[in-house]
């Protein structure tokens, strides 16, 4: 058995209403990132965490305290979302505090299949800021319904 967590970006879950669906979908089929795991190792998901959002000068003890909620539970794994490994410039930090601070734990990069990185990051910059109304916002990335405004 593996025991996994998640790692999700704070302002994907809380700007744009991110409910991990991609990433949970793939955990349970096996694809993305979570095609590691053989057919027939059972996998049991500790957690979900999220960061605690860009950097202060709070951050590492934030998401050491963040990542020590699953760490705690015999964990196996942590996979630091897809949104995270697209998005965060703190990505590099993150990893390296928290492969220092639970050396035994391996820690992947990705969750879901990957997208076009380039569209990804334009569609998640016009969901923050956006010039078009109504808001949308991740769920129309995952139903495919989003649209970019013409420009």
């Amino acid at each position: 058995m593996a025991r996994i967590a998640i790692l999700t970006c704070a302002n994907c879950t809380q700007e744009m209403n991110c409910a991990s669906v991609v990433c949970l979908g793939d955990l349970r089929k096996r694809r993305g990132l979570f095609d590691r795991y053989p057919p027939d190792q059972e996998l049991e998901l500790i957690g979900i965490i999220s960061c605690a959002g860009c950097p202060t000068l709070a951050a590492p003890e934030k998401i050491l305290r963040r990542v020590r909620a699953v760490a705690d539970y015999r964990l196996d794994a942590l996979h630091l979302s897809y949104c995270m490994t697209a998005l965060c410039p703190f990505l590099a930090q993150y990893h390296k505090m928290i492969a220092t601070a639970y050396p035994a734990l391996e820690i992947v990069r990705g969750t879901h299949t990957p997208r076009d990185l380039g569209q990804f990051r334009a569609e998640v910059h016009e969901l923050l800021c956006p010039s078009v109304s109504p808001r949308q916002d991740m769920n129309d990335l995952i139903r495919g319904t989003f649209s970019l405004p013409k420009s």
